[in-house]
């Protein structure tokens, strides 16, 4: 899929729906979710970091170029 260009949902009969791009959440460590939910992922504009939690804990993942 060509860099930004929406993403379409074939929904039958010829007929299709525009969901746009994908998008995360992203935050700074100190604005995290206060109220996050298992599974929450966004990214730390800080840190550059992919965070994840699991309920309990954040955890990060760093993300480097290629």
């Amino acid at each position: 899929m060509p860099k930004g260009h929406p993403l379409f949902i074939d929904i039958g009969q010829g007929l299709s729906l525009m969901i746009g791009l994908p998008t995360i959440d992203s935050w700074k460590s100190l604005e995290r979710p206060k109220k996050a939910k298992q599974g929450t992922f966004g990214f730390n504009l800080q840190t550059k970091h992919l965070e994840y939690y699991d309920g309990s804990d954040w955890y990060s993942a760093p993300l480097r170029e290629s």
